[in-house]
């Protein structure tokens, strides 16, 4: 057995998450090699090794370095490959996500998406508000905003369907980024700092923030009022781990927010059992989702992602197994994942 750590596109194991992967390679004495894929070196590197594991950014550059090799390392040199196909595919696509679920017969909120400026405005000519609307791609909820009106809306799609939208720059007062939301002062300070990167003056000091513009497609959600937190169910296998985030003051969003309550006695059991299903059903090694509820108090998923915070998984007193069995253990996610995936019940964790 080699273990073979692809690096991210700019050659570094992902911080953290990756770096936890390798402390528990050593601590057990498995053999791993780092793949740098900026070398003429790393076909043979991977030909070399009997497993693949790799960690996403956010950045769009990952997304294309880990499709281009994967088919390569799967099917081409035989190795198992983690993540797997089935896992990665949806990884920071809102509109595979919606479709996948959708398409499975599993609750997800009622998402409408258009891929062309007519449709889009027809849709809003003729909708309820207010709306969520959502990007394809986004993290700690960039890139989702409320609109209360067809105006709010037009604005929008207008930028869409015409020079497309960078990171975090959705158009609209509910935005994160806006003045609105971050004050004159911190709003100017954002904008001189975004200049000065621009210009070469300063470094970014967060290599994945620079996504490629999004345009010529867009999701509109059905609001649900009346949430003051979702609830993340993170799957590793027939593990489930659980905590709830509480929205922003003032606001309608939980991810990001930094605010939660890993209570697992507050945790609604529909969200372990719905989660258990999704992942088994679509062969997911790993995956966390984020439940809302309906007007009738029914969990839905608003999104899907196999990415996630380690730590905060990692202060989760305990998970439930497929059964919904309470097991009270703390350990870091990448452990579960290495068990899993070297199939090795018996690793040392760090």
């Amino acid at each position: 057995m080699k273990i073979g750590l692809l690096l991210n596109s700019d050659n570094r194991l992902f911080p953290n998450y990756s770096e936890k992967f390798r402390e528990i390679l050593e601590k057990n004495a498995i053999p791993y090699t780092l793949i740098d894929p900026n070398t003429k070196t790393m076909l043979n590197d991977m030909a070399s090794c009997t497993h693949i594991l790799f960690r996403h950014s956010q950045g769009d550059t990952d997304l294309m370095l880990y499709d281009s090799i994967f088919h390569i390392a799967k099917n081409v040199y035989n190795l198992k490959c983690s993540p797997d196909y089935s896992t990665y595919w949806s990884y920071e696509n809102k509109i595979k996500e919606y479709y996948l679920l959708k398409s499975s017969g599993f609750p997800v909120v009622e998402t409408d998406i258009f891929w062309d400026f007519k449709s889009a405005y027809r849709f809003l000519q003729t909708s309820s508000y207010p709306l969520v609307v959502k990007m394809y791609k986004g993290a700690a909820s960039s890139n989702v905003v409320k609109i209360n009106s067809i105006g709010d809306g037009k604005k929008i799609i207008d930028r869409i369907f015409g020079k497309g939208v960078k990171f975090g720059r959705m158009p609209g007062r509910s935005n994160l980024t806006s003045i609105s939301n971050l004050g004159m002062s911190t709003y100017a300070y954002n904008k001189i700092r975004s200049l000065l990167i621009a210009l070469g003056i300063i470094e970014r000091s967060n290599p994945y923030s620079e996504w490629q513009i999004q345009k010529d497609a867009i999701l509109f959600q059905k609001f649900l009022p009346n949430n003051k937190f979702d609830t993340r169910v993170t799957v590793i296998g027939n593990r489930a781990f659980a905590f709830r985030r509480f929205v922003r003051s003032n606001d309608f969003r939980a991810s990001g927010s930094g605010n939660l309550d890993l209570n697992p006695k507050e945790i609604d059991s529909r969200c372990i059992s719905i989660a258990f299903k999704v992942s088994k059903k679509l062969n997911f090694e790993t995956m966390a989702y984020d439940f809302i509820y309906d007007e009738n108090k029914v969990p839905h998923i608003c999104e899907i992602s196999y990415c996630f915070v380690d730590r905060i998984v990692r202060s989760c007193p305990g998970f439930w197994d497929d059964n919904l069995t309470w097991h009270e253990e703390q350990n870091w996610p990448q452990y579960y994942q290495l068990i899993d995936f070297l199939n090795m019940n018996n690793l040392e964790t760090v």
